[in-house]
């Protein structure tokens, strides 16, 4: 049986430059493509990747683009905040053994970030 080795969520945006440096500043992200004329980046953070591409009609996910399995999701909610993050759902223990919260990031998706705190049942 094959190994998935990676995820890599792709978000639509009318505007790279906003989301790419959201992901980049506030989130830690490092950028590996930036292809402006083509209308695209990809940055990679830890094992997490994100592509960024720009369209002229972009669409946004009424829920949530990607869900991000974090180390420690108090330390970044608590990060997201001090650099003004919007938090679309705040954090919040799950009676399934998640804690996590929902952010929206320029351009108009959000990502969830959580943390397993408990076995799932």
């Amino acid at each position: 049986m094959a190994v998935f080795e990676s995820y890599r969520a792709n978000l639509e945006v009318a505007d790279l430059a906003p989301t790419v440096d959201f992901l980049r500043d506030v989130l830690g992200f490092a950028v590996e493509v930036h292809e402006r004329a083509m209308g695209l980046a990809l940055l990679r953070r830890d094992g997490v990747g994100v592509g960024v591409v720009r369209t002229p009609n972009p669409a946004v996910n009424e829920t949530t683009a990607g869900y991000v399995g974090v180390s420690d999701v108090d330390a970044l909610y608590a990060h997201c905040l001090r650099y003004g993050g919007e938090i679309t759902t705040e954090l919040t223990e799950h009676p399934w053994g998640l804690r996590d919260f929902v952010l929206r990031i320029p351009g108009g998706h959000r990502l969830a970030f959580g943390q397993r705190i408990a076995p799932a049942s």
